[in-house]
């Protein structure tokens, strides 16, 4: 079995940045584009959805959210499943990757494409079609891809290395839409109207990301690169044995926990921007670049770390350092600071956090797939990450649904900013409980049982 490696790896890798394009387009741009705040309603942006609560808790944006998510949640052990099982001549993985990308980029595209240029109810059942059609064919790419780790990966010094690169490119497409995003929408801004702007922003990163997801697909030939074999255990019992994993579970409640906050951040930075620093889109950009900046010298620090520490301790500190920043990130314009001078510091900050995010996770549940093919003598990586998957999608719709809800009954105007500060506030709480049950994750007797495997 030939190690991938050279050319091949970048490749691979290098469709990490891809997919993360497309999902950070509507993560930061979305809630801002399809429910504006009245100060950019008055300079032409259009309120595509209503804001109104339903049963006192619930929104139409964070609906269509839920209910995307539930699509997705849903595809992501039956994708995992089919993918574990398939004897494509394409491989197992490689297949459903090549099928989910054209659907993916278009689906992207056409959540800021809304049928009426007002705000109806017919414009809440398209974007429940368009998002459950993106986080569909998100799954049918993202999971096989993310299954390849372990795959490719033979050890553990490999796998912190793909995971780190993957962390680099992370960053990268991250950083193309957060920083790219408002300077191109700023651009086109120039020539047209708001509405048109920020579609050809999204038009034009979503094509690049497009390109971008072939890498992996023309990159990874597992016939040369991998020995898993296709397993025969059906969808259920493959969806019981994962979430019967004790193990499992403790990192997962503890990842999910980390990824609530973060989508919070991420989703929040316009917002707070615009409300609590008092500046326009552009002023993202700064913030994004100086935490993309710091993330990317803290990788060395991070693969150190997790080789001196272990990853269990590295997990528990990043959720603690970013729970601890995203408090401090909603004091923005309650201290004697600069408003801007804090929010470029805080973000610079975050940087680290959003480091360990990128890398540690996959590192550990790449382990976890190890310690149950030892255990039981099957090789289910997409199942493990489907599930993870499954799991996240939910996570995210609920953190999305917060944040609207937040906005909803606290505000998200500059005249009425709390639900803008309070959204970090709420991740932080999240996240935090997820230290603590990270803090009972076993990792020295998974790392003793795999040593006796090996």
């Amino acid at each position: 079995m030939e190690e991938c490696k050279g050319i091949r790896l970048l490749f691979y890798n290098l469709s990490t940045a891809g997919w993360v394009i497309l999902d950070t387009i509507w993560l930061t741009f979305a809630i801002a584009f399809l429910l504006p705040s009245q100060e950019k309603v008055a300079e032409g942006m259009i309120p595509f959805v209503s804001n109104q609560r339903y049963w006192g808790v619930i929104t139409t944006l964070g609906a269509l959210m839920l209910f995307g998510r539930i699509v997705d949640a849903l595809a992501d052990p039956l994708i995992a499943s089919w993918t574990d099982r398939s004897t494509s001549r394409w491989g197992r993985r490689r297949f459903f990757m090549l099928i989910g990308m054209l659907p993916l980029t278009l689906s992207t595209i056409l959540i800021f494409f809304p049928p009426l240029p007002y705000t109806s109810w017919l414009n809440g059942i398209y974007l429940a079609i368009v998002f459950g059609s993106y986080f569909f064919f998100f799954t049918v790419y993202v999971v096989p891809y993310l299954a390849l780790i372990p795959e490719l990966g033979h050890t553990e010094k490999d796998r912190i290395r793909i995971t780190v690169a993957q962390g680099y490119f992370s960053l990268i497409g991250s950083a193309v839409v957060m920083i790219g995003g408002p300077l191109l929408i700023t651009f086109f801004r120039q020539k047209g109207d708001y509405v048109a702007a920020y579609r050809q922003m999204v038009i034009y990163l979503a094509l690049l990301g497009a390109l971008l997801l072939v890498g992996a697909v023309w990159g990874v030939d597992e016939k040369r690169f991998s020995d898993a074999k296709p397993t025969n255990i059906p969808l259920r019992e493959s969806f019981k044995k994962t979430i019967k994993n004790k193990f499992f579970i403790i990192y997962l409640l503890a990842n999910i926990a980390l990824w609530f906050l973060f989508n919070i951040v991420r989703s929040s930075v316009i917002p707070i921007v615009i409300t609590l620093i008092g500046t326009d889109e552009s002023f993202a950009s700064n913030m994004s670049t100086l935490l993309f900046v710091f993330a990317a010298f803290c990788f060395p620090l991070i693969s150190f770390l997790a080789k001196r520490w272990g990853k269990k301790m590295v997990m528990m500190l990043g959720l603690g350092l970013f729970s601890f920043l995203s408090i401090l990130l909603s004091l923005t314009g309650l201290i004697p600071v600069s408003p801007k001078l804090w929010g470029i510091i805080i973000a610079a900050l975050m940087g680290f956090p959003a480091a360990i995010l990128m890398v540690i996770p996959n590192v550990i549940l790449s382990e976890l797939c190890d310690f149950d093919y030892h255990q039981t003598g099957e090789r289910r990586e997409a199942m493990y990450f489907g599930v993870q998957g499954f799991f996240m999608k939910l996570n995210l719709g609920l953190s999305t649904a917060s944040l609207a809800l937040l906005y909803s009954l606290f505000g998200k105007d500059i005249s009425n900013p709390w639900g803008v500060r309070l959204a970090p506030v709420l991740g932080s709480i999240v996240a935090l409980i997820g230290l603590l049950i990270m803090a009972r994750y076993p990792e020295r007797q998974i790392y003793e049982d795999l040593k006796k495997g090996n």
